[in-house]
């Protein structure tokens, strides 16, 4: 259970001034490079209702102050979520804008899922000279999803729903793809470009090859597609716990800019 007193914490780190305009400006990002066709904007409320996995494709995220009462705004949520036949979620960050919304939704039982990092690095950037050097092919979506996939084991379904989202981003993205010697994938990165802005997704190695470099080496790889494509600032998100991969980016200079996590009710009928 996340009590009160730490999200109180949570948000009393929130950033301020450069930092809070860095914050703001990678969340946008962030927002246009997991955008979904089920979504609308509702009174400073993005609200996604993607039938994927991704909580962030099928959550509500703070984009603006509301300005009408908290009541109307969750009750019209939570019948639209019900309609959905999904649960109602909330993705709350600890920049805002909405610093009151999350003591609301713990207030009415809304249960608090852990904390993701998000991460920044100004570019260009010389670190990871040292990577294993694994060759990357730019690929298009649908050979990109499914290599994600096969990697994560997911199935058809969701690789086809993650080429279908992919495809059409209004941003640039750049797949990235690594082979083994007999043609299995070995490695897979996302870059998606916002303007002067670079955002990492779909990091991932196979199993097989862990713990052997590769995972620097792709982000090194992405690094170095996203500066040459003219992007100033590099960004990522990582599990608040994990600590592996924490300490992978920090060597490259990443830092700690802002943090989110979820609340969601039951689901209901």
């Amino acid at each position: 259970m996340h009590s009160a007193t730490a999200t109180r914490r949570t948000l009393s780190g929130a950033p301020q001034g450069a930092d809070l305009w860095l914050a703001t400006r990678v969340e946008h990002a962030a927002l246009n490079a997991t955008a979904v066709r089920e979504q609308m904007l509702y009174d400073g409320w993005l609200v996604r209702w993607s039938p994927g996995e991704t909580k962030r494709t099928r959550s509500i995220n703070v984009v603006a102050p509301p300005v009408t009462p908290f009541e109307s705004r969750f009750d019209f949520c939570r019948r639209w979520y019900a309609r959905q036949g999904l649960p109602m979620t909330f993705r709350i960050a600890s920049h805002g804008p909405d610093h009151s919304l999350d003591g609301q939704l713990e207030s009415r039982g809304l249960q608090y899922h852990g904390a993701t990092c998000v991460m920044a690095l100004d570019l260009p950037c010389d670190a990871g000279a040292d990577a294993p050097t694994l060759a990357f092919e730019q690929t298009d979506c649908a050979t990109f999803s499914r290599a994600v996939g096969t990697l994560r084991g997911l199935g058809t379904e969701a690789a086809r729903e993650h080429q279908r989202r992919l495809e059409t981003l209004a941003v640039d993205v750049l797949p990235l793809v690594a082979r083994q010697p007999d043609g299995r994938w070995a490695a897979a990165g996302l870059v998606v470009l916002d303007d002067d802005i670079g955002g990492l997704f779909d990091i991932v190695v196979a199993p097989s090859l862990r713990r052997q470099g590769l995972g620097r080496a792709t982000v090194t790889r992405l690094l170095m597609a996203a500066q040459e494509r003219g992007a100033r600032t590099a960004y990522l998100q990582v599990e608040q716990d994990n600590e592996p991969a924490r300490r992978l980016y920090g060597a490259y200079g990443f830092r700690d800019i802002y943090t989110y996590w979820y609340r969601s009710a039951a689901q209901s009928a």
